[in-house]
C-alpha cells in the first residue's frame, strides 16, 4: 500500500495506473492462440456430428424405410448426437466465450 502514489485528499495518482498495457509473454501469448485454435476445432466438430445426426434422424424416421435401416438410423443418430454433445461442451471450455462458441457449431450446419 505504501509503494502506491497517492494525492492530497486521498485519492490515486493517475501514475499508478500506466497508459500502456503490459503485455503478455511469449509463452502465454502462444497458449491462448492454441486454445483458441482448440475451440474452435472442437465446435467445427461439434457442428458436423450435429449435421450428421440430423442426417441420420431423416434417414431413420423416413416413410419408406427398411426396419433394419430405421434401426441402424436410431444408433447413429444417437451417437453422433452424444459426440456434438461432447465437442460442444469441450469447444466452449476452450472458447473465449460462449457466442463464439455457438455462432462456430451455427456456421459450420
Amino acid at each position: 500500500m505504501e509503494g502506491r502514489p497517492q494525492v492530497a485528499g486521498g485519492g490515486v495518482c493517475a501514475a499508478a495506473y500506466p497508459d500502456a498495457s503490459a503485455g503478455f509473454p511469449p509463452h502465454l501469448q502462444a497458449g491462448a492462440m492454441r486454445r483458441r485454435f482448440w475451440g474452435v476445432f472442437n465446435c467445427l466438430c461439434a457442428g458436423a456430428f450435429g449435421a450428421l445426426a440430423a442426417a441420420s434422424a431423416k434417414l431413420a424416421f423416413g416413410s419408406e424405410v427398411n426396419v433394419g435401416f430405421c434401426i441402424l438410423g436410431i444408433i447413429v443418430m444417437a451417437t453422433t448426437n452424444s459426440l456434438m454433445w461432447t465437442f460442444f461442451s469441450r469447444g466452449l471450455s476452450f472458447s473465449m466465450s460462449s457466442a463464439i462458441a455457438s455462432v462456430t457449431v451455427t456456421r459450420c450446419c
